[in-house]
């Protein structure tokens, strides 16, 4: 799976998070999504077009530094649409589980779907926890942290995260700045979403 030159398009990734599963994790945020649920807190990836084009070979070295440097647990993919970059994204997680890490990955797309799909075995055996379903905008989850939608379920592969205290609760935000030194804010999507108009309100100021 780690094809020399293998690549993913990246929106956005952090090193170490907290507000994107539970406890530490590098969380990256793969471009593109067709789906387009309506109401999506990320409409900025839709287009396939936008973010960078990242080595899966570098991410894996980044997972590896962030181990070192943060501590953290595991890995979490979101997006955009994980699985329209589905051999890129099995790649990195099979990294991932190969340097002990525990994996989780959202998609808009159902279990059903994926399993469907041409490789989507492949990266069912390198996920810990799937989060799968279509965001809907009148189905917001306020019992579960880290989910968007009521519907949503967690698919759990193993048992790493398979403890519901670990996602019960309410969710937060994170302020941090990204590696393309963009200041990033995500986490609960309501809520994000309203601290992100706030900062983009005139006179709001940000650190350099």
């Amino acid at each position: 799976m780690s094809a020399p030159g293998l690549t993913l398009q990246v929106a956005h990734r952090i090193a170490c998070s907290e507000a994107e599963g539970p406890h530490r994790r590098y969380a990256l945020w793969v471009q593109g999504c067709t789906l387009a649920c309506p109401g999506c807190c990320n409409p900025e990836l839709f287009p396939a077009a936008g973010g960078v084009q990242v080595t899966v070979a570098a991410l894996v070295e980044e997972l590896a530094a962030a181990r070192r440097t943060h501590g953290i647990e595991g890995l979490t993919v979101l997006g955009g649409e994980p699985l329209e970059q589905l051999a890129a994204v099995t790649a990195l997680c099979v990294a991932a589980r190969g340097q002990g890490l525990g994996v989780l990955v959202f998609t808009g797309h159902t279990l059903a779907e994926l399993e469907s799909r041409v490789g989507g075995a492949a990266l069912l055996a390198s996920v810990d926890t799937l989060i799968d379903g279509r965001f809907e905008a009148g189905r917001r989850d306020t019992e579960r942290r880290f989910i968007g939608s009521g519907n949503q379920r967690l698919i759990h592969r193993s048992a790493r995260y398979a403890d519901p205290a670990l996602w019960r609760g309410a969710g937060g935000v994170e302020l941090q700045w990204a590696a393309d030194g963009q200041l990033s804010v995500h986490g609960e999507p309501g809520l994000a979403r309203r601290v992100a108009l706030a900062l983009a309100r005139p006179g709001v100021r940000t650190p350099p």
